[in-house]
């Protein structure tokens, strides 16, 4: 009886050794993350034709993707995950006190403000806290190239009929923007989930 109490006892004391160090593991800092260049300049326009530029992120982390409207694969299902960060987001009382949410249309010919807003609305955007951009095709993709996310293809006629299904090839890539305006992280925009985006936004959030 002694001998299994002994057992139980040194067991006991393994146990809590094994939960203090991972409790002291957990408290451990996170690695910091990288500088991977500066958000480029823009001034563009988003879903409500207001004028939308770089330095309006500026002290807020920004979760930017690249999306088209009339995109059929990446596109709507990184927009549904932007529909739940930002929904979650908002439960964290993060969202745009804190957080941004940016989508770039890389079919600015096409995704005029008006098209975006039918867009935005489709997945419930908040226009305040979750922009929609496009602007003059040169100034778009100034912006995408900026992010060093794509090479800048040939500018389409302009009454090139819209694209059907997948015909543009674009980035699934979130960038992810401190307060700073500098990029510190490319995340996977297909595969990642909306909590595994937050996660990454809140290791900036001050």
């Amino acid at each position: 009886m002694i001998e299994r109490v002994r057992k139980w006892r040194s067991g006991l004391v393994a146990l809590v050794g094994l939960a203090a160090a991972v409790a002291i593991v957990g408290c451990q800092p996170q690695t910091p993350l990288d500088v991977y260049g500066s958000t480029p300049t823009f001034n563009l326009t988003d879903q409500s034709g207001a004028s939308f530029s770089s330095q309006s992120l500026a002290g807020h982390v920004t979760l930017l993707d690249f999306i088209y409207t009339y995109c059929t694969d990446a596109c709507p299902i990184m927009s549904a995950t932007f529909q739940e960060a930002q929904r979650k987001l908002a439960d964290d009382k993060l969202l745009g006190s804190k957080v941004m949410l940016v989508s770039l249309s890389v079919d600015p010919t096409h995704d005029t403000p008006p098209v975006l807003a039918d867009y935005a609305q489709q997945f419930k955007a908040d226009p305040n806290s979750w922009k929609m951009l496009t602007g003059d095709w040169d100034d778009v993709w100034d912006v995408v190239t900026g992010f060093k996310v794509a090479t800048r293809p040939p500018r389409p006629a302009a009454d090139a009929p819209p694209p059907g299904g997948t015909e543009i090839t674009h980035t699934t890539a979130v960038v992810l923007i401190d307060p700073q305006l500098q990029v510190r992280a490319y995340l996977d925009g297909v595969n990642m989930s909306a909590d595994d985006l937050i996660s990454a936004a809140k290791r900036l959030v001050r």
